[in-house]
């Protein structure tokens, strides 16, 4: 969903608000046409896209954050380690 999103504020000139407005407003009208059952599944496939790209978001901070964690506690350690033999 953040494509489409991101493709409307480009090629549309939207804003982010009008472009989420946009996005519900067709999610509202396919749903008014298709049976309940299926409501769930399109809801899905809206918020999949959205998981997708927030959990690669998060995973890329995690990578990138978890090395200095890793010095954080490396250098700790060591000095830690260094002080018991003095």
């Amino acid at each position: 969903m953040n494509e489409l999103l991101q493709s409307l504020q480009e090629k549309a000139g939207l804003t982010s608000q009008q472009a989420q407005d946009a996005v519900n407003h067709v999610m509202d009208y396919i749903k008014s046409k298709v049976p309940a059952s299926f409501h769930e599944h399109l809801d899905a496939a809206a918020l999949g896209n959205t998981i997708k790209a927030k959990s690669e978001e998060l995973l890329a901070q995690a990578q990138s954050g978890g090395s200095s964690f890793l010095k954080t506690v490396e250098d700790k350690l060591s000095g830690f380690l260094h002080s018991k033999e003095a």
